[in-house]
């Protein structure tokens, strides 16, 4: 009795990626991966608040300068009188402070304000600040290591199956991790980096500007407020189905799973921005900072199941025509 081409490339290539797993596992641990990539773009953006404060400074006191000599020289060629003087002598004096004292302590107060809202968001879900990007990938990893240690040669049709909705799974619970660490990255680049704009508040024509730099840190601060929320709920109830899936592969599980994810990323990309259209003004179907990968999320689920059936069902045709 012959063996089919079609099983013949199937059993080796299990084989292989048995052996590929376990290796590349043993080679890198996958645990806290998004965390570290976030603690190096944190490290390398409060390393440029010196130089852009600097450069915000000069900014600042050439508007300033600008401002003061248009104002008091229009006051002087109208001759205003000594008490009008003195009243917009008081009146610049204390918006030149103002917008100062919002410069100098700008990436502080950007990154209070983005400390502060995490912090109810994560007290709100019980999770505090054990809350991150890679609590939730974490969990991904857990499965699919967990289905390439129990998939087998002998059963290659359910562990095809289980290998690809696991690749489906980690790759939507990436794409969450993916749109919180997006989050919080640009929420680090906008205090460090942004800070520059506030420069501009040396200036009554160009101070609205400076303003909309604070509304800016809150609307991304509001939205990784509704994001915490969200993935602190999803992980609560991932870690519950993780904790009672079998030990073996069951694909019903797995498809709970996935849908699980599926509807958790839906979440994520819809919830955060229309919590930051309440500061922002943006409209209910405005995009945020945090929407990425939904389509391809759920393009590559797709793919997933039909590559999944596809498969199955070749490897089935090949086997029962080898018996």
């Amino acid at each position: 009795m012959r063996m089919p081409a079609s099983l013949k490339l199937a059993l080796p290539l299990l084989v292989w990626l048995a052996f590929f797993s376990t290796d590349a596992s043993a080679q890198m641990n996958s645990s806290g991966l998004f965390d570290d990539v976030l603690n190096r773009y944190n490290a390398a953006a409060s390393g440029w608040a010196g130089v852009i404060t600097n450069a915000a400074s000069w900014l600042f006191w050439l508007l300033v300068t600008i401002s003061m000599v248009w104002t008091f020289g229009m006051m002087a060629l109208r001759k205003a009188d000594i008490g009008e003087f003195f009243a917009e002598l008081v009146r610049f004096t204390i918006f030149t402070g103002f917008f100062w004292w919002l410069l100098t302590n700008g990436p502080n107060f950007a990154s209070t304000i983005y400390a502060s809202l995490r912090q109810i968001a994560g007290n709100a879900t019980g999770l505090g600040q054990a809350l991150s990007p890679s609590g939730i990938v974490d969990i991904g990893f857990a499965i699919f290591y967990k289905v390439m240690d129990q998939s087998s040669v002998w059963s290659p049709v359910d562990s095809m199956a289980g290998i690809l909705m696991a690749v489906a799974i980690l790759i939507v619970l990436a794409l969450i991790g993916v749109n919180m660490l997006l989050l919080l990255a640009s929420g680090w680049v906008l205090a460090y980096g942004g800070v520059f704009f506030l420069g501009f508040g040396g200036s009554r024509w160009t101070s609205d500007m400076a303003i909309n730099y604070y509304k800016t840190v809150l609307g991304v601060a509001a939205q990784l407020m509704a994001m915490v929320l969200l993935v602190g709920i999803g992980k609560t109830f991932l870690d519950d189905y993780y904790a009672r899936m079998s030990e073996g592969i069951n694909l019903k599980e797995m498809g709970v799973m996935l849908i699980v994810c599926v509807i958790l990323l839906a979440l994520v990309n819809k919830i955060p921005a229309l919590i930051a259209g309440v500061i922002t003004g943006a409209s209910v179907g405005g995009a945020g900072i945090g929407n990425f990968g939904a389509g391809a999320a759920l393009g590559a689920a797709g793919m997933a199941a039909a590559a999944a059936a596809t498969g199955g069902a070749a490897l089935a045709a090949g086997a029962a025509s080898a018996a």
